[in-house]
């Protein structure tokens, strides 16, 4: 099983704003939110497991 986290934004700015998702495999996107790369990789994963919380509940 692969996690994904991919920056879908159509810019690789690293001050900027960029959107991305997060998958299982290649099975539907599971949760989606934005981050600013300069922040790091520790703040990105924080935010990736907080839009996929918020996404299970939604979906409770």
């Amino acid at each position: 099983m692969s996690v994904v986290i991919n920056n879908i934004s159509r810019h690789g700015d690293l001050r900027g704003l960029n959107q991305y998702e997060v998958r299982i495999n290649n099975d539907p996107v599971i949760a989606r939110f934005n981050h600013v790369r300069s922040e790091g990789l520790a703040a990105c994963l924080r935010k990736a497991a907080d839009a996929v919380d918020a996404a299970e509940k939604e979906g409770a």
